[in-house]
């Protein structure tokens, strides 16, 4: 028994001196607690804003009464635009999701209470965010009813409104519609009692409308959004997918160094007529291989089987090259920091798996909250996929590819220079 307990304490001391062991079991799984649970929150949060643009056409005291209050509201995020052609500007780019168009007469028809054509919005959304377009009528209709409720909150403005609307109709139509007269008559009498500015009071419900009253007239167009984002979620992740099957290269390269450095090999490889430089650069050029060859692998299999398309056959081909040839310097300077097996093992994920977590591998770019996208950018993963997504879905020009490819080659310098410095001193 004493003998099992000490190579149990020894196994223990053993693990507790290996960082790796010790990130991976502790360290690691918090930080992944804490990133989903920032991403996926609980229903604690805020409901989500509508992002609505609101044009006023009609210019008048009540039309602008009407777009402050929608502006006001909590369920929007609203913006006023100047024009028409901006407001649908905004709509087909995706950047709000519905076109709000107060129609010419907005402010007279507000002032009609149960008679006459009632105020006119015009209403542009995507026809694909249907769910929205209902919830977004719903808050429409549920504004064009407060005014009822405004009537009864202001009974002296309202006894003026409902007299207006009687001498309009006695000088329109005289005895034409007794009905609503007697009515409107009814309701003026009734705004001058006490108990109607109960009615508006806050915690009272409007009145319901009398049969066939609208609120509002909302008039419906679909406007097609231009779409510019992926055309398909494997767009988003066979990028991903990239960047860990290159992980993948680095774990099996960088241990290859180690091994051989054990072994002898690179010793047997330095005695013979190679230079150094010369069986640097050969392994070095098997590992560019590899992650070259492992790339084109995974985008054909994309793009035969789930319905990738690249927008740029060399752009991405570029991108494979500058990604590759970051991560070969990596390789080169993991092995150069740890001299075994053991060690490329540990060092090798406490590295990246930190540089991946930033990077945009696990959580997908679009996705991220800004604070985590910000630090995503020291990190040579977010570059690669970036480069990626640049030739394979944002449609990415040469000057826009420009500044990812640099800071990978940029990389791929640093980290083979300082990888292959220590190697040369070993």
């Amino acid at each position: 028994m004493s003998a099992m307990l000490a190579i149990a304490i020894k196994d223990l001391r053993t693990f507790t001196r290996q960082r790796a062991s010790l990130f991976f079991t502790f360290i690691w799984p918090l930080c992944v607690a804490v990133l989903f649970g920032v991403l996926f929150g609980g229903s604690d949060r805020p409901t989500p804003r509508l992002p609505i643009v609101v044009v006023d056409e009609d210019k008048t005291e009540g039309s602008r009464a009407f777009a402050d209050r929608l502006v006001a509201r909590d369920t929007f995020d609203a913006s006023v635009a100047v024009s028409r052609a901006d407001a649908l500007e905004a709509v087909r780019k995706g950047e709000r999701i519905a076109a709000v168009m107060l129609r010419p007469g907005f402010g007279e028809a507000t002032s009609r209470m149960f008679y006459g054509t009632p105020p006119e919005v015009q209403l542009y959304t995507d026809p694909s965010r249907q769910a929205e377009r209902g919830m977004l009528e719903g808050l429409l209709m549920q504004q064009g009813a407060e005014r009822m409720q405004a009537m009864f909150s202001n009974p002296a403005g309202g006894r003026e409104n409902v007299q207006k609307a009687l001498q309009d109709l006695k000088k329109g139509a005289p005895g034409a519609n007794p009905g609503l007269e007697k009515f409107l008559g009814q309701l003026d009498t009734f705004l001058g009692t006490p108990d109607a500015a109960q009615l508006g009071s806050a915690d009272s419900a409007p009145p319901a409308a009398g049969a066939g009253w609208e609120p509002l007239r909302i008039t419906k167009e679909d406007l097609q959004r231009q779409r510019t984002g992926p055309r398909n979620g494997y767009d988003v992740t066979f990028p991903q997918a990239i960047l860990w099957a290159i992980f993948g290269c680095v774990m099996a390269f960088g241990t290859t160094f180690a091994s051989e450095r054990v072994r002898g090999t690179l010793v047997r490889l330095h005695v013979s007529p190679l230079s150094r430089a010369q069986v640097l650069a050969g392994k070095s050029l098997a590992a560019l291989i590899a992650i070259c060859l492992v790339e084109l692998l995974l985008i054909l299999l994309g793009i035969t089987a789930f319905g990738v398309r690249a927008s740029s056959w060399p752009l991405l081909l570029t991108a494979i090259l500058c990604t590759a040839a970051a991560f070969v310097g990596i390789i080169l300077l993991l092995a150069s920091m740890a001299h075994t097996e053991q060690g490329v093992g540990g060092m090798a994920p406490a590295v990246m798996m930190p540089l991946f977590l930033l990077g945009g591998a696990m959580v997908p770019l679009m996705f991220m909250p800004p604070w985590m996208a910000r630090i995503g950018y020291l990190s040579p993963v977010r570059w690669a996929i970036i480069a990626l997504e640049g030739a394979i879905w944002r449609d990415f020009g040469v000057a826009e590819m420009v500044v990812p490819c640099t800071i990978l080659l940029a990389v791929a310098v640093v980290t083979f220079t300082i990888g292959a410095r220590r190697q040369a001193a070993d």
